[in-house]
């Protein structure tokens, strides 16, 4: 036998085909291997043999000749010594809810000055009612997360809303004191502000390059696609709003951006509105797909054909932008194959209520901006309540390792368990992962690692 007795080969080694290359994920180690015919066959036969060797060299001689099968069980043997192939699980155990916590989502306005029709925040005021963060608010939710965040020494603020600029005085005055505040202590706040850009101007371009504001940029794609989603609040088009106003921002390089998309039902040609932002200039590019509860926009299981295709379209518009010279990226197809996140973080997702937290105007805290305003998950207020532990249990507790499911996944360590929230609203439990974003995450995976080996391919001059 190559591996242990009841080794599970669909939890732990995932094959696939794309296009020219046959590809094998070891789930455990994550390494990944380039196979020809002949070892992707025999690896895909020990799967099916529960690793009996000879089970799976008597399949492969009958379509291979035996010394090229022989050569090629020796190559399996080798890398099953390295334990980069038919490696065992990690021992996954780790006490979650003892992390600090190290960021924060500032919702500074529950105010729009956008009515976009998959908003999932009411139009901005999260069904709360119309509000702006005042600065005493900010102060306490940065001493908090100072207070909060033990000995982690790097710390992030997200500038959300609503629409933040709507507050942009109390915002500029929160990164003064989160700098101040922060240094005092021998740490370091990054700030990042998610907009979509009907306010920006010089000045607020000027802030943000002077204090090394990271920029989420909104913005869906062509003309037709924008002004349908995101339209003014009397009902007109955005797109020449904030089309300008990015590429001014963005043509000063900011430390880091990225154009934040959402595509939904009606709009799942997905991948000519990545074509357009790239045409457009933009590098940095995300298109998120439309989750939840609502049928209009949010995505079913009969969408997913039409959508995996164009999440394949997609891989092909990217390496034609590389054979003319340019790197755009996408998202959810960056995985950092060399390094990887960490174990907590593979086990965790984003870390929802443990780790990261979100403020309302008011202070109330909540595990993520998406669960704002759900019942069942208010965590307190910074300014005088102490954190719900139950909840932050809860929140700990829904780690990938008590999903068992997710444990079965081979797309599991670039996942976590799924996003709690959407897991939540759309499944009506913290342990249930959506199948529709599953579908979806597995086969951006897949993307991402052909990206990651053809470029790798080419720059050895393969």
């Amino acid at each position: 036998m190559i591996c242990p007795p009841g080794y599970d080969f669909a939890a732990h080694i995932h094959t696939y085909q794309w296009k020219d290359l046959n590809i094998c994920l070891d789930v455990n180690s994550g390494a990944i291997h380039l196979l020809d015919e002949i070892g992707l066959h025999l690896v895909e036969v020990l799967a099916q043999n529960q690793g009996d060797e000879q089970a799976a060299l008597s399949v492969c001689s009958r379509a291979y000749p035996e010394a090229e099968a022989l050569e090629a069980l020796d190559d399996i043997r080798q890398a099953v010594l390295e334990e980069a192939l038919f490696s065992n699980p990690q021992d996954i155990r780790f006490d979650y809810s003892s992390l600090g916590v190290k960021a924060l989502c500032l919702n500074v306005a529950h105010l729009c000055n956008m009515k976009c029709r998959y908003c999932f925040a009411s139009q901005g005021d999260f069904g709360r009612g119309k509000a702006l963060m005042p600065f005493e608010v900010g102060r306490q939710a940065i001493d908090f997360l100072l207070e909060q965040s033990g000995p982690v020494r790097r710390l992030e603020v997200d500038f959300f809303g609503g629409e933040p600029l709507l507050n942009i005085k109390v915002v500029k005055q929160l990164v003064d004191y989160g700098e101040q505040a922060a240094s005092e202590r021998g740490k370091q706040i990054h700030f990042t502000l998610t907009t979509n850009g009907l306010l920006l101007d010089d000045d607020i371009n000027r802030f943000i390059l002077d204090k090394q504001l990271s920029v989420v940029l909104s913005m869906d794609g062509r003309p037709e696609t924008h002004d349908f989603n995101r339209p003014l609040s009397d009902g007109s088009g955005s797109y020449s709003r904030v089309l300008p106003r990015f590429k001014d921002l963005v043509g000063l390089k900011p430390v880091s951006y990225y154009i934040r998309g959402t595509f939904a039902r009606h709009t799942l040609d997905f991948a000519s509105d990545y074509r357009h932002l790239a045409d457009l200039g933009f590098d940095s590019i995300s298109l998120e797909p439309a989750v939840g509860t609502g049928k209009e926009f949010a995505l079913q299981e009969s969408d997913l054909p039409e959508v995996l295709a164009e999440y394949e379209r997609l891989v092909d518009l990217i390496l034609e932008y590389r054979r003319a010279g340019r790197d755009v990226s996408f998202f959810h197809f960056n995985l950092n194959l060399q390094q990887g996140p960490c174990l907590a973080k593979r086990m965790t997702g984003c870390g929802a209520g443990v780790e990261y937290l979100a403020v309302t105007p008011e202070g109330d805290l909540y595990p993520c901006h998406q669960l704002v305003g759900e019942e069942g998950f208010y965590m307190g207020n910074v300014a005088n309540s102490p954190l719900d532990q139950e909840i932050r249990r809860k929140l700990a507790g829904s780690h990938m390792a008590n999903k068992a499911e997710c444990m079965r996944c081979w797309a599991r360590n670039f996942c976590g368990g799924g996003c709690h929230a959407n897991n939540y609203l759309s499944q009506g439990t913290l342990l249930q992962p959506n199948p529709v974003t599953c579908a979806m995450h597995r086969k951006r995976v897949e993307a991402g690692i052909y990206l990651e080996l053809r470029r790798a391919n080419s720059s050895s001059g393969n």
